[in-house]
């Protein structure tokens, strides 16, 4: 039979458990697939010519979507490769 536990916590603390849980699920995910989540600075010294203005101008066309300020290294050479 299995065993019930209940755990008490702060609802604060349950939401960054659940979201730190999730963001390790995408990160995986990303690994599979040979993908990484990389914020602004770090796009930038990976992509030869890409600016933090050129950048931000490439997010709102493309609306690209981040995790928690990191964004998709394929997805941001995607969307440079169609402009």
């Amino acid at each position: 039979m299995t065993e019930v536990k209940f755990v008490s916590m702060p609802a604060t603390e349950l939401a960054q458990l659940m979201e730190k849980a999730c963001e390790n699920a995408v990160s995986k995910v990303l690994a599979a697939q040979g993908d990484e989540l990389l914020n602004i600075k770090q796009l930038c010294e990976r992509i030869p010519g890409l600016s933090y203005h050129t950048f931000k101008k490439l997010e709102k066309e493309h609306k690209l979507k981040d995790i928690r300020g990191r964004y998709s290294l394929t997805a941001v050479k995607a969307a440079l490769q169609s402009r």
